[in-house]
């Protein structure tokens, strides 16, 4: 007999039903038996509402084969069902039990899914019980298009480097390359041989202290589920992303070669300048090898990323790996501070006079040098003249 920790399942329950809303009725956890583990209802007076979720409990392992089965679900089964009522999302949650969630039945299963994985991944890791679980879930929200111009804006005007601002690290690539085996060995410092598969994603925190600068960086780390299943909430997992770590298995060329496809989904959701690095992992498995050191770092040489190689089994060079990047978060933001302040020293500094036919011919010369830029620092630099040229226009100097 395991022992659960019902409280701390119960305020799981409590933010799940804040992220999702009123749509969600109720949300339960069963067993393979059928037996109710633990139940939160919005309204607990309906007691025959909970008396019909009791019966309906009862149907969740026959429902789960079914629809492993017919959509090829892999490990982690989930599915819905509908009643005229209700529709209930099945969720595997570990391999003993079932997240049960039942909704209006004219809820948009759709915008729960992203919730519901969270949820049924914090549920597996209370249940076992080795490590600590934070109840809080997170929002997660695929943005419109316009709403992706407000947040880049807020992103550009937004404060200095602050050891207060948290900023959200994604590691991502394919399942089995070790993401959830990096995560704990940084954060807890620990390794186990036998990490369950990620349900959707698992976050945990971090602060990396820089002693010597006097500063330091707080992650939230959010560990993407890699494997096909969960692709569609690839999106909503990554989006605001200030970070990312792409990770494969130098054991596994497939997810060596699927590493390409990782960086095209980030870069499309994550906020502007996101800070990437590239990881070979399971360097510790030399006789297993089939990825050289020198393809991985061709690799992140056309990508334009830094590449390591690590071992969350011996913990080589992981905790190098966040530190860099938060190495690379606080530089970034201190030239942001030195090109605000450049900015700043133009407003306020002596203004000459410039014709309209003068101005042109400066626009044309810059935009002809982004021609002959080779890398990225040149062409912001150009950019950064054009800008400026646009802003002497706009306010006719």
């Amino acid at each position: 007999m395991i022992y659960i920790d019902k409280e701390k399942l119960k305020i799981l329950f409590k933010w799940y039903m804040q992220e999702v809303g009123d749509s969600l009725v109720s949300v339960l956890v069963v067993d393979r038996e059928g037996l109710i583990v633990d139940i939160l209802t919005r309204d607990s007076e309906k007691t025959d509402e909970k008396k019909f979720i009791g019966a309906f409990s009862s149907l969740v392992e026959l429902v789960l084969k079914k629809l492993t089965k017919d959509f090829d679900l892999g490990i982690f089964g989930a599915g819905t069902f509908d009643t005229d009522k209700y529709r209930f999302i099945f969720c595997e949650s570990g391999s003993d039990h079932v997240l049960v969630s039942i909704l209006n039945h004219t809820a948009l299963v759709d915008d729960v899914f992203p919730y519901t994985y969270l949820t049924a991944d914090k549920v597996a890791r209370i249940i076992d019980g080795e490590l600590p679980v934070s109840p809080v879930i997170p929002k997660v929200k695929r943005d419109t298009e316009l709403e992706k111009i407000k947040r880049k804006m807020e992103y550009y005007q937004s404060k200095p480097h602050s050891p207060e601002y948290v900023y959200k690290l994604s590691l991502i690539g394919d399942g089995g390359v070790g993401k959830t085996s990096m995560a704990h060995r940084y954060v807890h410092g620990v390794f186990k041989a036998d990490y369950k598969a990620t349900i959707g994603t698992y976050i945990s925190k971090k602060e990396c202290k820089f002693k010597e600068l006097g500063t330091s960086v707080r992650f939230m780390i959010w560990d993407l589920a890699g494997q096909t299943q969960f692709e569609r909430l690839w999106p909503d997992y990554l989006t605001d992303s200030r970070a990312g770590i792409l990770v494969f298995d130098i054991t596994n060329r497939e997810t060596f070669e699927n590493v390409k496809k990782w960086y095209d989904i980030i870069t499309k959701v994550a906020l502007p300048n996101i800070v990437l690095i590239l990881v070979g992992n399971k360097v510790d498995l030399i006789s297993s090898r089939v990825v050289s050191t020198e393809e991985g770092m061709e690799l992140a040489r056309q990508l334009g990323l830094y590449y390591m190689e690590t071992s969350a089994k011996t913990s080589e060079n992981v905790e190098d790996v966040f530190e860099w990047v938060a190495i690379q978060i606080i530089n970034t933001n201190i030239e942001e501070i030195n090109e605000n302040l450049f900015d700043k020293q133009i407003e306020e500094g002596s203004k000459f006079i410039i014709s309209s036919p003068q101005l042109k011919i400066l626009n044309q010369y810059f935009a002809k040098q982004l021609d002959y830029c080779i890398g990225k620092k040149d062409t912001k630099e150009i950019v950064k003249y054009l800008d400026i040229l646009k802003a002497i226009e706009k306010k006719k100097i």
